[in-house]
């Protein structure tokens, strides 16, 4: 029984230090130095409304304002503004495990170099390097971004911005990594539930909106990518046809759904016989009517022609503006078939590359206006 009662004796301290801890005593005011140093209790168990340190601040909670020359620090949370010239860091989960506030900081972080958030947060961060380790909502204004959890607003990062959860927010920067790139809009001016990314490289998981970049990849995408390289690793197609100029060409589409990128290779066996080679790349909008077989597609391609001597022919390459459908008629025992119909504008400095074609509509001394046709099988 004394065991206990011994027990029992060392144990209770630490009881009664965890209800302290879980208290904040209010000081409105704090002033100094640094922190620690100006108040006679432990700074991180104080809540202020004002805190104006010429090195560092140090403080249980902030209601209102925490400003510093070097560097801020808040253990519970932060309804208000930090400022400082280097760093802002608010809450601590691990010291305090239990979750008492909605959000950890509401309001504004200006610092130069971090900018942390230890929980959810809702406002605005400025500065090189912005994290916040839960949900935000809000504005990031950085070099590097970065929300650990879902994420509803913008990032704007000069190098990157990254949001690996599901999210709906705005993402222009030169690199951008999403799980959903994102920007919502519920009252549905300008999008009804859009995600947009804009950067030279855009990165998402599921993507139902817009990407904007030279490089965009994904593994869903059911949104509009605009780029040169855009990747889908869900969605691809190919072509095997051929047309007016080349007897055999093969074309191989990726993108989203509905609007996709070709890359075009073609040879000629016969058919041209100023024509030998082609190479091009071309942009594809596509409607489908069901089970992705049967379509109708309209393209604009860029043509380059090499001449039967082995050299490109000079200026600007053929602008191909095509209207295909695809049918499935064999069903599961051959592929679907491919038909459509061209326009085409050629652009050739010499005679020689001239094309022999019979639907010529107008022709120049270094541009022909023609009338072309695509007959194949989609892959």
């Amino acid at each position: 029984m004394r065991y206990y009662l011994l027990l029992s004796f060392l144990i209770l301290p630490f009881f009664n230090l965890h209800s302290q801890v879980k208290k904040l005593v209010r000081h409105k005011v704090q002033l100094g130095i640094s922190s620690g140093a100006d108040n006679s209790q432990h700074s991180h168990y104080i809540l202020s409304n004002l805190s104006l340190h010429l090195l560092s601040g140090y403080t249980g909670a902030i209601q209102g304002f925490q400003i510093s020359g070097i560097s801020n620090r808040t253990f519970h949370y932060t309804n208000g503004l930090q400022l400082s010239a280097f760093s802002n860091v608010t809450g601590n989960l691990h010291f305090r495990p239990e979750k008492s506030v909605d959000f950890e900081f509401q309001g504004v972080q200006i610092g130069a170099i971090v900018n942390k958030v230890e929980g959810d947060g809702k406002g605005l961060q400025i500065g090189t390097y912005n994290r916040v380790s839960k949900t935000f909502q809000g504005m990031q204004f950085g070099l590097f971004n970065a929300i650990e959890r879902g994420a509803l607003g913008l990032q704007i990062g000069g190098i990157f911005n990254y949001a690996p959860k599901r999210n709906s927010m705005a993402q222009l920067g030169l690199f951008n990594y999403s799980f959903d790139a994102g920007l919502m809009y519920e009252k549905g001016f300008f999008f009804m539930r859009d995600h947009f990314q804009l950067g030279l490289m855009n990165i998402t998981n599921q993507n139902h909106g817009w990407q904007i970049g030279l490089i965009n990849l994904s593994k869903d995408n059911q949104g509009i990518p605009v780029g040169l390289i855009n990747t889908n690793t869900s969605h691809g197609e190919g072509n095997l046809a051929a047309n007016e100029i080349m007897n055999t060409y093969l074309t191989i589409s990726n993108g989203s759904k509905h609007l996709l990128n070709r890359l075009i290779v073609g040879y000629n066996y016969s058919w041209n016989k100023n024509i030998n080679w082609t190479a091009g790349y071309g942009l594809e909008l596509k409607y489908y009517k069901n089970n992705n077989y049967n379509s109708v597609s309209l393209s604009h391609d860029l043509l380059y022609l090499m001449q039967r001597n082995e050299k490109w022919t000079e200026g600007l390459p053929t602008s191909r503006i095509s209207l295909n459908f695809s049918y499935d008629i064999f069903k599961k025992y051959f592929p679907p078939l491919l038909a459509g119909v061209s326009y085409n504008i050629g652009y050739f400095s010499n005679e020689e590359a001239q094309l022999d074609l019979p639907l010529i509509m107008k022709a120049t001394e270094n541009r022909t206006h023609w009338i072309g046709f695509d007959f194949g099988f989609k892959l």
